[in-house]
């Protein structure tokens, strides 16, 4: 199949790399023009160096050499240039599906209801806990594919279906995406809580108290109950809260070490979807009007300044 993925950052090239290995011609787009030639050239990405880049791969930072022909199209891009890639990429779509990968939220939108509003393709999200360090290497991984049961997602979970990469289905296109927001302000709060040096009790209190606003947040948007309990809820919960390769979490950390934001983000090679979507669920709770202790004390702490005490 030809495979189009928006975004050459380290997810990106993580899922070209393994649908390539599977014999598919995957084409990436990527936006920076000189990191587009590096990956080409050097057939590696500097966000993901332990992967090579099989010759079966093609990266492009013109979207003209990169969409036209293609069967299906990955949306890899940090949430909040989504909808900008679109707008840039629609004239270059023909029917083919949509699949976002991309975690967040869109000025107070979900990322599908977003994208819908622009193109008439039909949409997918993919979304579990995967980190691309694992995911490169082939080690063993579940990842959930959610849109409306159909011949043509069936034909989706083969091509990405792998004995490393075993994927379940959902139906549940808001579950999935709620959980991908908000697991990563979650991931942000153990690292704040890692930084303070506080104890394996008060993480599993916030996880707790953490997935219970997640579930609030995604019922009153009508998700389905059951997705919360599965690898696109609390298995991604579990690998961006404790994982080394979390970025999100290691924000946090150095957050709760005393460091401020803007020094961080600096210093980082990779996006902090957790802050991005941190502000974007403050609008979504007084848009709700939900009671979201945890969301709102997380930003007060890195935003207002107020004390983890206050807050906890």
């Amino acid at each position: 199949m030809k495979i189009a993925i928006l975004g050459g950052g380290s997810w990106g090239s993580a899922l070209a790399v393994h649908l390539a290995r599977k014999d598919n011609e995957v084409k990436i787009w990527e936006f920076f023009a000189e990191q587009a030639e590096e990956m080409q050239e050097k057939r590696f990405c500097k966000l993901l160096p332990e992967a090579r880049l099989p010759e079966n791969i093609f990266v492009s930072s013109m979207m003209e050499e990169v969409l036209p022909m293609s069967e299906l199209v990955l949306i890899v891009v940090p949430s909040d240039k989504v909808e900008i890639t679109i707008d840039s990429a629609k004239r270059y779509l023909s029917n083919q599906p949509l699949i976002i990968c991309s975690k967040g939220f869109a000025n107070g939108k979900l990322l599908s209801d977003a994208i819908k509003e622009k193109v008439p393709n039909n949409i997918y999200c993919l979304y579990g806990p995967t980190h691309a360090e694992e995911v490169c290497k082939d080690m063993l991984s579940g990842i959930v594919l959610a849109g409306p049961p159909s011949e043509e997602r069936d034909k989706i979970k083969n091509v990405i279906h792998s004995h490393h990469l075993r994927v379940d289905l959902s139906d549940d296109l808001i579950g999935v995406q709620v959980s991908a927001a908000l697991k990563n302000i979650l991931a942000v709060f153990i690292g704040f809580l890692d930084g303070k040096k506080m104890g394996d009790n008060t993480k599993a209190f916030v996880i707790t108290k953490g997935l219970e606003e997640i579930k609030r947040i995604g019922n009153k948007l009508g998700a389905q109950e059951d997705t919360f309990c599965g690898l696109a809820g609390i298995g991604d919960i579990i690998v961006t809260c404790t994982s080394k390769h979390s970025r999100n979490r290691y924000f946090g950390e150095q957050i709760g070490k005393g460091r401020s934001a803007s020094d961080i983000i600096e210093e980082m090679s990779m996006i902090v979807e957790g802050v991005t979507a941190l502000e974007k669920a403050i609008d979504l709770n007084v848009k709700l009007a939900l009671d979201l202790p945890l969301i709102t004390g997380l930003y007060k702490i890195i935003f207002k300044s107020k004390s983890l005490d206050e807050v906890l």
